[in-house]
């Protein structure tokens, strides 16, 4: 699937409905009790953004935007107003195995503990990001050393930088790469708003969901 950098309508997203989702199979026997299988490693976000579409003016920025993916057939970064940011205390580089030299990706922490899930942020925003390193108690920005993908997410460091026993961490803002879950896109005039304004609308699920990387 392709990805275009076309970023959904910002005003639009802020009133969308998010839901962080994981896929779980729930087994009972006879008795009634339980087993589960957790079948993702990964929780994937969707969003319906009709919520947040009332005038043909907000329609007509979400069809423009449509169009512009051709529907279901790209992806592109979509801000997600409930959780786009993220602060060093969260932040964290996962090592792909060549620690500590190169090879980090950027995540996002949730929960604490033996219960904490990492989340892999592939699609940072330019110009928001800062690294961090913790050594021997004292944290430095360390950003100069750092080639950041914001397409990938992905971080190497120059040589040096980055030492066994270093603790890296990040802040910065990040979007979620989501495609359209539909190739229509429906739309209908309910009333006209008062004093000549901008003609009501509504719209009945406009589906959006991640596209995994």
């Amino acid at each position: 699937m392709v990805f275009v950098d076309v970023e959904f309508p910002p005003r639009i997203a802020l009133g969308a409905q998010r839901r962080p989702g994981w896929n779980t199979t729930v087994t009972q026997t006879t008795s009634g009790a339980e087993s589960t299988n957790q079948n993702w490693s990964r929780a994937r976000h969707s969003f319906d953004v009709s919520f947040s579409v009332r005038t043909a003016g907000d329609y007509d920025e979400v069809v423009q935007h449509f169009h512009s993916v051709r529907g279901r057939a790209k992806f592109f970064p979509f801000k997600d107003a409930l959780d786009y940011r993220v602060e060093a205390s969260r932040g964290v580089l996962l090592d792909d195995g060549d620690s500590p030299t190169t090879g980090y990706t950027l995540g996002k922490t949730y929960g604490t503990g033996a219960a904490m899930y990492q989340r892999r942020i592939t699609r940072p925003k330019a110009g928001t990001v800062a690294i961090y390193r913790s050594r021997a108690g004292t944290t430095t920005n360390i950003t100069g050393s750092a080639t950041i993908s914001y397409t990938t997410g992905f971080v190497t460091f120059t040589g040096g930088a980055v030492v066994a026993g270093d603790v890296l961490s990040w802040s910065g803002q990040f979007f979620v790469p989501c495609r359209y879950d539909t190739d229509e896109l429906p739309g209908v005039i309910v009333d006209r708003a008062p004093a000549g304004g901008d003609l009501l609308v509504r719209c009945d699920g406009i589906q959006l969901v991640e596209v995994r990387e």
